[in-house]
């Protein structure tokens, strides 16, 4: 590709924005607090001293708007606000963007644009509660999960009353926390939907970051529903997700099934239709499926009708797995085994054998037998 030149045609002047802001500290916003941040910079520039509602009047928004902007940058060590001693706003001092949270952004840049299935790189563990997707030799986890997970009782949704509801808009994390979901929305917010979000924040006691967290990964994978946040902030409630680290790490095992069950099916890379969505999470969240059935599921399906592989294909064979009470590899294997025996034992009484391959199983290695397999099982099993 040919490289390009910037130039301009006028004399007018520009800001210099630090490269550490764009790598790292822009893309973690909501779009109003980086055009008030930018601002701010213009501001600097020009030595130019305004208010609060100069700002305001800028953007066509409130001052709490402008307040909750600064407020937001204060807290991610990018702002330092000045006072006299009087406790009068006097000031706001740009702060040097710190190297370390650029390399602690970095490192997780690196991680999500480099590492696959044969990256070498060290990997943290995973507590066992979110290890759905850990390789079999982890024994129990996934059986653990799942017992952690139905002990876990969820706190009932309240009905809160509208004064409640105004005074809690007056806490400062939650009224921020409400804006940033109106500006992801593009809306505001319904009665409804501030009731479910207070739910979390009181309720369920998410951390203000981690509710801000769960609001930014919901609208990233295209749920801008409050219905839908719910349904994952319970998910995260009954696995003990307390932490942002603990909901990337969650989130990150859960995206890459996305992935990896189109890569599977081979379908082109794209963004799941709302029905392959609503496939996945039942085969990941109801059924407690880590990766390596799903994909076993994937490549049987795909193994067996090459042509006419589908979800719902896939979702039978998961169907059936779930009622036996499949929960690692090793059972599937004995599944197959036991099958093959039951075959193997009609053919001795009398009945024409459908190959003779069955006679001599030795459990699934033979591909050609566990291809059989599949499609006489699942035409049983969907009868």
């Amino acid at each position: 590709m040919e490289t390009i030149t910037i130039t301009t045609e006028n004399h007018e002047t520009y800001s210099a924005v630090s490269n550490f802001f764009i790598d790292y500290y822009m893309a973690e916003a909501n779009g109003e607090f980086v055009k008030v941040y930018l601002y701010l910079v213009r501001l600097l520039s020009s030595g130019r001293a305004v208010t609060i509602t100069d700002i305001a009047d800028h953007f066509n928004l409130t001052e709490k708007d402008i307040c909750r902007a600064i407020r937001y940058w204060v807290k991610q060590n990018v702002l330092r606000l000045e006072y006299t001693s009087d406790k009068i706003l006097t000031g706001i001092t740009m702060l040097p963007l710190d190297a370390k949270t650029a390399k602690k952004h970095n490192a997780a840049l690196f991680s999500m644009l480099e590492a696959d299935e044969n990256t070498d790189i060290e990997k943290k563990p995973v507590n066992s509660v979110f290890a759905k997707n850990t390789e079999e030799e982890t024994g129990g986890s996934q059986n653990e999960a799942a017992a952690i997970r139905e002990s876990v009782t969820v706190p009932k949704r309240t009905a809160y009353k509208a004064a409640f509801i105004e005074a809690k808009k007056e806490d400062e994390d939650f009224g921020n926390l409400l804006y940033q979901t109106e500006i992801y929305f593009g809306k505001p917010l319904t009665q409804t939907d501030t009731n479910i979000l207070l739910y979390i924040y009181d309720k369920l006691s998410f951390h203000p970051d981690l509710l801000e967290y769960l609001v930014e990964y919901c609208v990233s994978i295209g749920k801008k529903s409050c219905r839908y946040i719910e349904a994952v902030a319970l998910e995260w409630y009954k696995n003990g997700i307390k932490t942002v680290e603990d909901a990337k790490a969650a989130s990150k095992n859960y995206n890459s099934i996305y992935v990896a069950v189109l890569k599977q099916l081979g379908i082109p890379r794209r963004v799941p239709t709302p029905t392959e969505t609503a496939f996945i999470d039942t085969w990941y969240n109801t059924y407690s499926f880590n990766k390596n059935i799903i994909i076993e599921a994937c490549k049987r399906a795909i193994t067996t009708n090459p042509h006419s592989a589908n979800f719902n294909y896939v979702n039978g064979i998961l169907e059936s797995w779930h009622k036996q009470n499949v929960r690692k590899l090793s059972d599937i294997e004995e599944l197959d085994k036991k099958w093959a025996a039951s075959r193997k034992k009609k053919n001795v009484t009398g009945r024409t054998p459908l190959t003779n391959q069955f006679n001599n199983y030795q459990g699934s290695d033979d591909q050609n037998i566990v291809n059989e397999f599949e499609n006489i099982f699942l035409q049983e099993t969907n009868q």
